[in-house]
């Protein structure tokens, strides 16, 4: 593989595990508030699983478009131009170590992507992303998968010299590899003077 392509799929396929964990984590921000108190939103929980799962398989399919590339291969006419014709023909070509389950992944892929009533879970994506993650490190595109980890905190309430501003408190959260920030969103909360 050309170390640029593959440097690209590693990057994507570790962004893609920063999003599902601090999307796994989105009801946490609550709790900077200083309430103790979340709670998850059966919206949010019904919807993040299904998105981050096509984005997966997105990853998935570019990977295995450049390993096809990448190794000089040819995807015979009686392959489709798709990602189920690219999982045949590498398992044909004895490439691809779970066969049966990428098309479980793919399968489920389509029914997101093409069924305005099908979603998937929390659940359901830890376990196809475990599937997708192996077949990625099978092809040589990831190695083990870093520890990334929640965080979330925020800063003392502060006067403020900001005109009509009385007081401001920061607070930050995303997600840390090895006590290291890897994502990061932050944002300040103003409070407005009495009787502005």
């Amino acid at each position: 593989m050309t170390a640029m392509l593959s440097a690209e799929i590693q990057q994507a396929w570790n962004r893609f595990l920063q999003e599902v964990e601090l999307a796994k984590n989105y009801h946490m921000p609550y709790l900077l508030n200083g309430f103790g108190a979340t709670f998850r939103n059966p919206l949010l929980d019904y919807l993040l699983p299904s998105l981050l799962y096509v984005k997966m398989v997105a990853i998935l399919d570019e990977a295995l478009i450049f390993f096809i590339n990448d190794r000089g291969l040819k995807l015979p006419k009686k392959y489709k131009k798709s990602l189920h014709g690219r999982i045949e023909y590498l398992n044909d070509q004895s490439l691809i170590a779970n066969y049966t389950s990428l098309h479980d992944v793919r399968d489920l892929r389509n029914l997101l992507a093409h069924e305005v009533s099908e979603t998937t879970t929390w659940d359901n994506l830890n376990a196809d992303l475990e599937t997708v993650e192996n077949e990625l490190q099978h092809l040589g595109f990831v190695g083990d998968r870093p520890n990334y980890e929640y965080f979330g905190e925020r800063s003392a309430m502060r006067e403020c010299d900001e005109a009509g501003i009385a007081f401001a408190q920061d607070f930050r959260f995303g997600i840390k590899c090895n006590d290291r920030v890897t994502m990061d969103i932050s944002f300040t909360r103003k409070t407005h003077n009495a009787g502005e």
